[in-house]
């Protein structure tokens, strides 16, 4: 039996499940866990979940706090590229900024395979917010021996 998977559109994560956290900070989804963004390290046991590619995370900042870079105990996730627009129809109701993260310290810097989408609701709905969540979705890219040496690598 095939079990079933969170396949959200990016519209939907942006008005389905981060519009309704804004709303209510205790509300909750299965497919989604709360984290700290800055402690989203792909050497950690969470990303270690069988044969799972992708995970979800509720990531909780202040608003002036909206980085381009991440740092955790073993790399950093940096930006790449420019933030995307999301629409819900006509209406842009978001932004996805995708990050790639770096094992290491300079000058020992490795470049890795896992990206991070992270998405936000457009300003305008934060007009009067202190803080805000926003929704990270980390991956690997699609390379499994990619995947069957991280697996070796959290079992060392």
């Amino acid at each position: 039996m095939d079990s079933l998977k969170f396949l959200p559109t990016d519209e939907e994560i942006i008005t389905q499940y981060l519009c309704k956290k804004m709303d209510d900070s205790s509300f909750s989804a299965a497919a989604i866990c709360e984290a700290d963004l800055r402690r989203l390290d792909p050497r950690d046991g969470v990303f270690k979940q069988g044969e799972k590619r992708e995970w979800f995370f509720f990531c909780s900042r202040a608003i002036e706090q909206r980085i381009n870079i991440a740092t955790t105990y073993s790399g950093f996730w940096i930006t790449t590229g420019k933030d995307t627009q999301i629409f819900k129809g006509e209406t842009l109701v978001g932004m996805k900024r995708s990050m790639v993260y770096y094992r290491g310290r300079a000058p020992t810097i490795t470049k890795t395979n896992w990206l991070m989408h992270e998405y936000s609701l457009e300003r305008s709905y934060l007009s009067s917010l202190q803080n805000e969540w926003v929704i990270c979705k980390v991956f690997l890219e699609n390379k499994m021996e990619e995947i069957s040496n991280h697996m070796a690598e959290l079992k060392l």
